[in-house]
């Protein structure tokens, strides 16, 4: 009995170097930990990412499935080359020409309806599901929910969705 409890604990000890392990990496794919996604490209290939983000939010707007998927696959690849995770949300890698207005994002928090924000909030935690399942069907459906919803309070749509859920928490 004393033999297994040893054998029991040495492998629980060997066991920590890993669950450590584990931890670093997904601070480092949160933007929020680890800072913005963006100068990380070359010129060349940031300005595709951008023209290719700038299109995939035309095809939301119209929720043209196929060019959701199509603008998405393209930009995936371009962060894959650098190594990006592909969790990371498109928001984070694009980089706003100088043209665009400047906004602060607290200023479109709390602007919901209290159905509104039920609403949306069920749309993003189940964008985030779909995110982690790779589901790129759903992944159009919700985002055409929330976009739908910010369009109605005239919310920017590269406001970042996590900013606008329910006490702008962030997952």
């Amino acid at each position: 009995m004393a033999r297994i409890l040893v054998i029991m604990t040495a492998l629980l000890l060997a066991s920590f170097p890993a669950f450590a392990q584990r931890a670093f990496p997904a601070a480092e794919q949160d933007p929020s930990v680890s800072g913005s996604w963006q100068g990380r490209m070359s010129a060349e290939d940031q300005s595709e990412f951008n023209k290719e983000y700038q299109k995939w939010q035309e095809a939301n707007a119209k929720n043209d499935r196929d060019d959701i998927d199509k603008h998405a696959r393209k930009m995936e690849d371009i962060m894959r080359r650098y190594g990006l995770p592909p969790d990371t949300p498109f928001s984070a890698v694009a980089t706003v020409s100088g043209s665009s207005p400047a906004y602060k994002v607290r200023q479109y928090q709390g602007r919901f309806s209290s159905d509104d924000q039920k609403k949306f909030d069920k749309a993003y935690e189940k964008w985030i599901s779909d995110r982690q399942k790779g589901d790129r069907d759903d992944l159009g459906k919700d985002e055409g929910k929330m976009q739908e919803i910010m369009a109605r309070y005239r919310i920017p749509r590269d406001i970042p969705y996590d900013t606008l859920v329910s006490g702008a928490r962030g997952y």
